[in-house]
């Protein structure tokens, strides 16, 4: 008996399978395709993701196999740019690039560098249970299941959970190719052409991709040079969300749980969320926690897919402007703190609950540094942490007018304390959360 049974070995499967064995539990990933699939898929992920990577133990790798997106071009039909936004810096709060390229095939090695040895290759899931699956080669009991198994999810499926539709399905059409400079500029243009919209980038060493709607057969992208084209697919982008992430004790993540249009590059980024805020709360409750926590989950994420979809749409709809359209896009991009808000994405804080509390900067990301011990992420470790003014958070805490804060595993801040007294309380939170010893500070400091 497994205690987690994970379904689907794509990128979410492989990160919420490496974060709970770095809690410690016992998971298995099965997935009914022999291999890994070698095309490419997802190509971004925005610093915070990174983050994610990072906790299962493949940040530094995942930073020499990817590269720093400097920012949008908002381009006419005729190739004109009607907007440019560039970023002032490589790295954002997270310690990595507000936005990273990467070929998927590459980032699915790293993982399987980690949790390869759970894998069972070419065993597919027949039906879903109470107490575990059941798969071709038999049945197999765990305490969970995860349903990692994309859009046309079979665990969502057998669970009988529909959906809740945001918008009109679109039709797509992805090319990815390898050349030599076929897009002079690193960032990403996106064509605004009633037409036909269109997204094309350089992704990472010689590879590029175009994405353009299609009404029928794909026509061809407007490239030059010599290139080779790698795959060339159309696809069904859809707007919605599950109106259930959970039945017991099954649950939900990445494209199983929501799928968005691409135009904001989240579609992997809310899956590796979901993995990250599912994770801990699981290893907690497996070591004998409180299973309410569990309830949280759905929660604290629906309402950042939901958001996440929302903003692809508004991006949507500025490719598809006629002219008129693109006088009013010319003329916004100029306004004042556009350019800021159109590069930034940050997760919106989470409302207050049992896992949040009400006082200054909680709910919200903690940022992260470089320390000559290390990253402050890795200093934290796996569990909940208790940082305080002396740490590397020192002036964070203080621009908050706090004195300390309790950092849950996924870097949410759960809470925060303005006296000794309160600190103390966040310390036995952290107790509560935790089969470790928090009384040892992360960073080495004297009490």
């Amino acid at each position: 008996m497994a205690e987690v049974v994970v379904v689907g070995a794509g990128p979410v499967g492989l990160v919420v399978a490496g974060l709970l064995r770095r809690e410690g539990v016992d998971v298995v990933v099965v997935e009914r395709h022999d291999e890994p699939y070698g095309l490419p898929r997802a190509v971004h992920v925005d610093g915070e993701v990174a983050r994610v990577l990072q906790a299962v133990g493949v940040g530094a790798r995942f930073r020499a196999v990817s590269r720093g997106m400097p920012g949008l071009r908002l381009v006419e039909p005729g190739g004109g740019v009607l907007a440019e936004f560039t970023r002032d810096s490589a790295v954002g709060a997270g310690g990595f690039p507000e936005s990273s390229m990467f070929h998927q095939p590459d980032l699915e090695r790293l993982l399987l560098d980690e949790v390869g040895d759970r894998v069972r290759w070419g065993v597919a899931v027949t039906g879903v249970e109470r107490w575990g699956v059941r798969t071709t080669e038999g049945e197999l009991s765990a305490r969970f299941v995860l349903g990692c198994d994309g859009a046309e999810s079979f665990v969502r499926r057998e669970l009988g959970i529909g959906s809740r539709t945001l918008g009109r399905p679109q039709s797509w059409a992805v090319v990815d190719v390898e050349g030599d400079g076929l897009v002079e500029w690193g960032g990403v243009h996106q064509v605004c052409d009633r037409r036909r919209p269109a997204t094309y980038m350089r992704v990472a060493g010689r590879r590029y991709r175009w994405e353009y709607r299609v009404d029928g057969a794909p026509g061809r992208p407007p490239w030059t040079g010599d290139a080779q084209v790698v795959r060339e697919a159309t696809y069904t982008f859809r707007s919605r969300v599950a109106r259930r992430w959970r039945v017991g004790s099954v649950f939900l993540l990445g494209d199983a749980a929501h799928e968005g249009p691409p135009f904001v590059g989240q579609g992997l980024g809310m899956g590796l969320r979901d993995a990250h805020n599912l994770a801990w709360k699981l290893g907690h409750v497996l070591r004998g926690g409180d299973p309410a926590v569990l309830d949280t989950y759905q929660s604290e994420r629906m309402a950042h897919a939901v958001r996440t979809i929302r903003s692809a749409q508004v991006i949507g709809w500025a490719l598809g402007a006629g002219p008129a359209r693109r006088a009013v896009i010319r003329g916004a991009a100029r306004l004042p703190g556009v350019a800021g808000a159109a590069l930034r994405y940050s997760s919106p804080a989470l409302a207050p609950g049992p896992l949040v509390g009400r006082a200054p900067l909680a709910g919200r990301l903690c940022p992260q540094w470089s320390t000559p011990q290390g990253w402050t992420d890795d200093l934290l470790g796996p569990h909940a942490a208790v940082v305080d003014l002396d740490s590397p958070y020192a002036d964070w805490l203080r621009s908050a007018r706090v004195r300390a804060a309790l950092i849950r595993p996924d870097r949410i801040v759960l809470d925060t304390a303005r006296s000794t007294a309160d600190t103390g309380r966040l310390r036995a939170r952290a107790r509560e959360l935790s089969t470790v010893d928090t009384s040892r500070r992360p960073f080495g400091a004297a009490r």
